[in-house]
């Protein structure tokens, strides 16, 4: 019985020992499949829904736009606004209230492009619609064109293009000019 037992003993050390040897032997592992670079899809715009913006000098707003929809090219920082309400602050402490179905912000300008039917009310009274306006940020100009029409008190101006300050004190109306004191014009 001592061999036998012997024998069990040997036989159990080396499958101990080999099974050790198989788990603890330095082995190179096997070589990991290269990792593959994963499809990113670049993403080129950031949208938003139901957002503002707004453009301050020396701490007081220039204007604040907000919008539906707003869209913002990651490469050009251009924005695209849909149905926009905004309002422009005049430095005599008047605003202007604007409306449009859509808007582009430049981010290098800093001009404000609102095209569709484009209408605006200042706290004095003034209306103005035009098809397309153009804020310019460095000028702090407005630029009008396409069937313009401004109210101010009594005087109904008309026209195929305007300009203006941030104020409506400096109105500029080109092509088919026509002001009527006291009326709408015929």
């Amino acid at each position: 019985m001592k061999k036998t037992t012997y024998l069990m003993i040997a036989c159990s050390a080396l499958l101990v020992i080999g099974g050790l040897y198989y788990f603890l032997k330095d082995e190179p592992l096997a070589p990991e499949a290269p990792v593959q670079a994963a499809n990113v899809e670049q993403v080129s715009t950031l949208s938003y829904a139901g957002n503002s913006i707004t453009e301050e000098k020396d701490g007081k707003p220039l204007w604040q736009i907000g919008a539906e929809f707003i869209e913002i090219d990651v490469a050009t920082k251009n924005t695209t606004m849909k149905n926009i309400k905004g309002t422009f602050y005049q430095a005599n402490g008047g605003k202007i209230d604007i409306t449009a179905p859509g808007a582009v912000l430049d981010s290098k300008t800093k001009d404000i492009v609102m095209t569709g039917n484009v209408h605006a009310i200042a706290s004095d009274g003034t209306t103005f619609t035009a098809e397309e306006t153009r804020w310019s940020g460095q000028q702090e100009y407005f630029y009008g064109s396409g069937n313009v029409l401004l109210t101010k008190d009594e005087t109904v101006m008309t026209g195929d293009k305007i300009e203006s300050d941030a104020n409506m004190t400096k109105v500029k109306i080109y092509g088919n000019a026509k002001i009527v004191k006291g009326g709408a014009p015929k």
